[in-house]
């Protein structure tokens, strides 16, 4: 006989029909008897005895009972029957526990649970059976009457006979075993029951709470409704254990690593016992009690924190020899940042807290490089150091430049490996990094921490660029050799490309990038102005302030650049003047004529601080009772006015007026001294200065000596400071200088100084060296700064004046851009909009501004009021928050 249930059995009704006066005549047929052999059959099966029953007669009981409306009796005499048998299974049950003592099973606990399963497995199969015995009483009867399915019943009777019986003592005591065996799991102990708690979950799943309806699955079950809220909370007392455990290893990483693991583990374990439905709310439970409570102070712990992991990037990068490709960060601080990511992302997709702290501490951090590097460079770490080194000089600001882009590079890193690529993330540190490069000079009056070196950015970035491109422009140079900052190996178009690329990352983090226009316009002009010939590589062949403009452009467009690219125009104009002006010499064949290579330039694009004087150091006496203007030397006198007549031919130039500035630019002097002939190459000031001890001819006199019977070492001609001052004109801070480049420094002692010192005084006396020696017969002279003659002129304080009246005047082409830039975005917009308020025009402002500079509400509301004086826009008369646009 092929079992019930099976996909080949099929139990027919009978072939002969019942008459319908036998259908109505209740009273003759026997329920009892047919009940009997019913129940008889139902017992066997319950009892695993089926072998001997035959389930088409038993099917055929329960179809007649049903055709004779006994289908309500029948269906309450197998509830009854069921719950019977469940209640003595349940005592049976529960006798373990009473056995125990005697039994000494091993594990009682786990002996229960596999009896209810064994059960429950039982319990379904003889309902399988049942349910095929009373098959039609499921298809008409409980159909119609909208019942519980006998198969659905039997499972109804198991939760209320055996599970919840007696206020629900069984299920409670299994509620109990799984989370104790769960803790156990929890603990690293190795459970025996992990089978049997899967499938107890699995039973108490299919335990549904509401019996009414049909459709069961949209309903609560045992397991939601009992076993999951304890669960729940013994979880969270559990997840609070840990904490208090965790919190008393004394360091945040260990907190780290530990929730981690456990974390990982415990995801392991829902996966394996819970159903889908719990596992977001143990995660959300986990988050919330492990991560979002705690994560501050895993953030901030005193030790082995963020900051623990963050600050040797920064130490590295100072106090080691990075290389362009940065210094590695330590593979476990990026696994620690990796999880601390992690742990954020589970509370808050954003990682808002993550990023605030990592903020803060980058910009704590970014505060501090300037004086490390400082300090490093004073210190002589990094190469021999004879004199402190000033925050402005090339090799701090290259190292300062070369620190934080390597410190960007490594936290790019960081954004990859260890925060996923997250964008937000990176944008965040950029923002940080952004925020310490521009806390420039003027946070000055406002910095309380005097340990803090607070630094210019948009100087220290063109002073950086400055003394690579003059690299470049050195015979066979090897730019950046030695500092590890913007760097380059050779003299080439790819090495050059690097540098600019490396500037323009630098100058994207800088908020007020006019600021920059400025300086990098002050440093064009003194690098043209102060070279020997045009700017050219010539290893390259590239015209490197053409390809640096063009770069600039690209970054900053051609608009902003314009007074620069107007400024390289000049040069471009120069090389063609030089180049025709030698021409002309060769054609005429005047030997009288100074070889000059010439730099003419348009007064009104130049920075003030190189032009303000150049009338008065021109040479030309403007105003009789002015002071004494600069004196050219006879012979330069000659070829200027040479030049002025070829710069007039034709009336091609004759209505620009020329005026020479001895300022800028270098002369080459031949000078035989006893031991050998020099070549040497001195500033225009210096090479003037020098000539006084020359033959006469080339003082400004009416006398002329054959210079050949004129030897300056045998008649060894003296001068006092203030005759040379006399006899040249040239301003006193700026003689001082080039006396210590000539008289005071040791390389390029060309005259001596008595008495020898390092300040120059009035009364100090000047003649030739004729003892002066250079390994080379090729000299450069350099000028010495303005900052280093500060600390050497007696601290009068007059030579540092001249690089402050610099700064100032450049702070002040500044503001005035600033103005005239705030004023010409305030006129487009009331022009387009012919009203608006207040608010709403400070807000266009810096909105249209911001790629600029940033302008505060102080600057915004001077310059409105100026343009209200101007009768560009005017108030309105019943709101003063309120301006129109003046046609």
């Amino acid at each position: 006989m092929l079992p019930p249930g099976s996909r080949t059995s099929k139990i027919k009704p009978p072939r002969k029909s019942i008459t319908n006066s036998s259908l109505t005549n209740t009273q003759a047929f026997d329920f009892n008897k047919s009940w009997d052999v019913l129940s008889s059959a139902i017992v066997q099966i319950q009892n695993k005895n089926v072998s001997n029953l035959s389930y088409e007669q038993l099917y055929r009981k329960a179809y007649t009972l049903v055709l004779h409306k006994f289908g309500n009796r029948l269906y309450e005499n197998v509830e009854e029957l069921i719950e019977t048998h469940l209640l003595r299974r349940r005592t049976k049950l529960l006798s373990i526990f009473s056995q125990s003592s005697s039994a000494s099973f091993v594990n009682v606990d786990e002996e229960f649970i596999k009896n209810v399963l064994s059960e429950w497995n039982e319990h379904l199969q003889a309902m399988k059976f049942i349910s095929d015995v009373l098959m039609y009483l499921n298809r008409v009867y409980i159909k119609e009457q909208n019942r519980l399915l006998i198969y659905d019943l039997g499972i109804k009777l198991y939760k209320d006979c055996i599970i919840k019986y007696n206020d629900n003592e069984v299920g409670t005591r299994i509620i109990n075993i799984l989370i104790n065996e769960i803790q156990k799991n929890r603990n690293g102990e190795i459970i025996s029951t992990k089978m049997y708690i899967t499938n107890i979950i699995g039973m108490f799943e299919l335990l549904h709470e509401d019996n009414t309806q049909n459709d069961l699955s949209v309903f609560e079950n045992y397991y939601q409704k009992y076993f999951e809220p304890v669960f729940l909370s013994t979880s969270n007392d559990y997840f609070n254990n840990l904490i208090e455990k965790f919190l008393n290893y004394g360091s945040g990483l260990k907190y780290l690593i530990e929730t981690n693991q456990f974390l990982s583990d415990e995801i392991d374990r829902i996966d394996l016992y819970l159903p889908e439905s719990t596992v977001p709310k143990l995660i959300d439970l986990m988050n919330n009690t492990l991560i979002k409570s705690q994560l501050d102070n895993i953030i901030n712990f005193p030790s082995d924190s963020l900051q623990s992991w963050i600050q040797p990037i920064k130490d590295n990068i100072i106090l080691g020899e990075p290389t362009d490709s940065g210094i590695p960060i330590d593979n476990d601080s990026l696994n620690y940042l990796k999880i601390l990511y992690s742990f954020n992302s589970r509370i808050d997709s954003s990682c808002e807290l993550l990023k605030v702290r990592l903020k803060d501490i980058i910009i704590k951090e970014g505060k501090q490089f300037p004086s490390l590097i400082k300090n490093l460079l004073n210190s002589g770490e990094l190469g021999e150091r004879k004199k402190p080194i000033s925050p402005n000089s090339p090799a701090f600001a290259n190292k300062w430049i070369g620190s934080i882009l390597l410190y960007k590079a490594q936290f790019s890193k960081i954004v990859k490996d260890a925060f996923d690529h997250d964008y937000s993330m990176e944008q965040c540190i950029i923002s940080a990094i952004q925020e310490f490069i521009n806390l420039n000079a003027k946070s000055k009056k406002n910095n309380n921490d005097f340990s803090l070196l607070i630094v210019n950015p948009s100087e220290l970035l063109s002073v950086c660029m400055d003394n690579h491109i003059k690299q470049y422009l050195k015979p066979n140079s090897i730019a950046g050799s030695r500092d590890k900052g913007i760097t380059s190996n050779d003299a080439s178009f790819s090495s050059i490309d690097e540098f600019i690329n490396k500037s323009l990352q630098f100058l994207r983090f800088i908020v007020d990038k006019d600021t920059f226009e400025a300086y990098y316009k002050n440093h064009f002009a003194k690098r043209f102005l102060n070279a020997k010939g045009f700017n050219q590589d010539g290893s390259t062949g590239i015209d490197i302030e053409d390809f640096v403009i063009s770069k600039l452009s690209e970054e900053l467009g051609t608009t902003s650049l314009d007074t620069i690219i107007k400024m390289n125009m000049d040069i471009k104009s120069s090389r063609g003047v030089t180049s025709e002006w030698k021409n002309f010499l060769v054609e005429n064949k005047d030997k009288s004529i100074i070889d000059m290579d010439l730099k003419i330039c348009n007064i009104s694009y130049w920075p003030n601080s190189m032009t303000k004087d150049y009338k008065k150091l021109s040479g030309k006496q403007m105003n009789p009772d002015s002071s004494t203007t600069f004196i050219w030397p006879r012979r330069i006198k000659h070829t200027i006015q040479r030049f002025e007549s070829f710069w007039t031919i034709d009336k091609k130039n004759s209505n620009k007026s020329l005026y020479w500035c001895p300022k800028f630019g270098s002369m080459d002097l031949k000078i035989t001294y006893p031991s050998k002939t020099f070549e040497i190459n001195l500033p225009t000031y210096a090479g003037v200065v020098l000539l006084l001890f020359g033959p006469s001819y080339s003082l400004d006199s009416d006398s002329e000596v054959n210079s050949e019977d004129f030897n300056p070492f045998k008649d060894k001609k003296k001068l006092t400071y203030k005759e040379i001052e006399e006899l040249t004109g040239i301003p006193e801070v700026e003689l001082k200088r080039h006396l210590q480049s000539i008289a005071v420094a040791s390389r390029s002692r060309l005259l001596t100084k008595t008495p020898m010192s390092k300040d120059v005084n009035d009364n100090d006396i000047f003649e030739l060296n004729e003892k002066f020696k250079s390994p080379s017969t090729k000299v450069k002279v350099l000028t010495v700064s303005a900052s280093s003659s500060t600390n050497t002129a007696g601290g009068d304080g007059r030579l540092r004046k001249s690089r402050d009246e610099e700064l100032e005047d450049i702070e002040s082409s500044i503001a005035e851009g600033r103005k005239h830039e705030i004023n010409a975005a305030t006129v487009r917009i009331l022009k387009s909009r012919q009203s608006i308020y207040h608010n709403e025009l400070v807000t266009e402002i810096i909105r249209q501004l911001q790629g600029r500079f940033l302008p505060n509400n102080s600057q915004i509301k001077r310059h409105l009021e100026d343009l209200i004086e101007k009768e560009y826009l005017k108030r309105d008369d019943n709101n003063r928050n309120l301006y129109h646009y003046i046609a």
